[in-house]
C-alpha cells in the first residue's frame, strides 16, 4: 500500500549535513516505491519557496530566519506558513515524519500532524547533548532548551525512534523509552561506483607501502581532528591522516600541521569515495555520533574503522560474531593509534569483503524503508 508521507526537517538541501543528506536519501527511496513525498524545511535565500525534484519529491519551505550560520533556523509563523502547510495538507498526507527534537519544524510537523489526524514519528539524530562549542553558559542554555522542546514533542503524541540503537537509548534521557530504530543508509554500489578515481596518494606523496588514515567530517573540536593529527604523530614513520572537510579548527591544524598529515579540504562524493578507495583504515575520534554516514562509506569500500562506541559504530562494524575494526573505549590520540597499529596489522582482504558485504545487504535504503514502515505501523497502533 501506497501513502504520501510529509516529511518535516530543520535543513534541506542545497544545506549540506547529515540529516540533509539522510532525508533526501530516504525521500527518493520512499518514491521509488510508489510513494509521494513532501519535504517541509525552513526557507533559505538561495532555494526556491517551492520546487519539485526531478525525482518527483515535493519540497516547501517555510518562512524562517537562519542564525548561526544556519545551524539555528528559526521559522516566522503568520499567513504564508499557514497557506504552505494547507498547500502540503492538500496533497493528501497520511503520514509525517520529523526529524529531530528541538527545532521549531519540529513541533509545527507535529501539530500538523495532530491537526491532520494521521500518525507522526518522530527520528531523533543525536545521541549526546547538542553542542555549539561556545562556552558551558551557552551550552546549559542549550540543553534546558532541549529538554523544553522534548517535552513539547511528547505532548503532541509523537512516536519516537533513534537514528541508532544509541540514538533510541539516548531518548531515555528525556524520559523517553524506545526500542524503535530507523537507521541510516548507503547506496554501497552507487558510492563505489561515482569515484572519480583521483589518485590521492600520488597527489599527496605518500610513500609506497605507507598506511593512509582517512579522516571524514568537519574539523571541529567534537569531531577530534586534531587527536587523529597526534595519534599518527605517535605512530610514527609509515603513518599518514588524511582530512577531508573544513570546519573552525582548519587554521589551528594548518599552523601545527606535522609531517605525517594532510588536508584536502571538502571534498565532493566522487573524490571522497576516490580517497576511501586508497585508504588503509578510516579513523574519526568523535564525541557522539546519531549514525555516522562516513562510516558507511568507508564501510561500503570494506575500509576497516577505529572510532569510539558512538552512534552507528556498532551497527556498521559489529555483524555476525565479528567487529570490522576496533570500537575503542575512548577517543584519546593513544586509544587511537593503538588501534590504527592493531588494525592495520590483522585485516585482511577477506574481511574487507565481508565489511562490504554487510554494509552493501544490511545497511541499505530498502532496510531503511522497511524500519520506517514499522515505526508507522506502531505508531498508527
Amino acid at each position: 500500500m501506497s501513502h504520501t508521507y510529509a516529511i518535516f526537517s530543520a535543513q534541506y538541501l542545497p544545506h549540506v549535513g547529515g540529516v540533509e543528506t539522510f532525508t533526501a536519501n530516504l525521500a527518493h527511496q520512499l518514491v521509488l516505491g510508489g510513494n509521494g513525498v513532501c519535504v517541509a524545511t525552513s526557507a533559505r535565500d538561495d532555494a526556491p519557496e517551492v520546487e519539485t525534484q526531478a525525482d518527483g519529491v515535493r519540497v516547501v519551505r517555510l518562512p524562517s530566519i537562519q542564525l548561526m550560520g544556519g545551524r539555528l533556523p528559526l521559522l516566522r509563523y503568520g499567513s504564508r506558513e499557514r497557506a504552505l502547510l494547507s498547500a502540503i495538507s492538500s496533497l493528501g498526507v497520511d503520514r509525517i515524519l520529523v526529524n529531530t527534537r528541538f527545532y521549531g519544524t519540529s513541533v509545527t510537523g507535529l501539530r500538523f500532524a495532530r491537526d491532520l489526524n494521521v500518525p507522526a514519528v518522530l527520528l531523533d539524530h543525536g545521541s549526546a547533548w547538542l553542542t555549539f562549542g561556545r562556552g558551558v553558559v551557552l551550552d546549559a542554555a542549550v540543553h534546558a532548551w532541549e529538554r523544553h522542546m522534548t517535552a513539547r514533542d511528547v505532548s503532541l503524541g509523537a512516536t519516537f525512534a533513534g537514528i541508532s540503537e544509541k540514538s533510541a537509548s539516548w531518548l531515555s534521557t528525556f524520559g523517553v523509552e524506545t526500542s524503535l530504530v530507523i537507521p541510516n543508509a548507503i547506496d554501497a554500489a552507487a558510492f563505489r561506483g561515482k569515484s572519480s578515481g583521483r589518485d590521492f596518494r600520488a597527489e599527496l606523496a605518500i610513500p609506497e607501502g605507507g598506511t593512509l588514515v582517512a579522516f571524514v567530517g568537519r574539523l571541529a573540536p567534537e569531531k577530534g581532528p586534531e587527536r587523529l593529527m597526534e595519534a599518527v604523530c605517535q605512530l610514527g614513520d609509515g603513518y599518514v591522516a588524511v582530512l577531508a572537510g573544513e570546519g573552525t579548527l582548519r587554521g589551528q591544524l594548518e599552523r601545527d600541521l606535522p609531517s605525517g598529515a594532510r588536508l584536502v579540504g571538502s571534498l565532493g562524493h566522487a573524490d571522497l569515495s576516490a580517497l576511501l578507495a586508497q585508504s588503509d583504515v578510516f579513523c574519526l575520534p568523535t564525541r557522539s555520533e546519531g549514525f555516522c554516514t562516513s562510516l558507511l562509506e568507508a564501510g561500503a569500500w570494506g575500509v576497516p574503522c577505529v572510532v569510539p562506541d558512538v552512534g552507528g559504530a556498532r551497527e556498521t562494524l559489529c555483524h555476525t560474531g565479528h567487529t570490522f575494526g576496533v570500537i575503542t573505549r575512548d577517543r584519546e590520540p593513544a586509544t587511537m593509534a593503538e588501534g590504527i597499529r592493531a588494525i592495520r596489522d590483522t585485516w585482511t582482504q577477506e574481511s574487507s569483503r565481508a565489511l562490504r558485504a554487510h554494509v552493501e545487504h544490511d545497511l541499505s535504503w530498502p532496510a531503511t524503508v522497511k524500519a520506517l514502515e514499522a515505526a508507522f505501523e506502531q505508531a498508527e497502533r
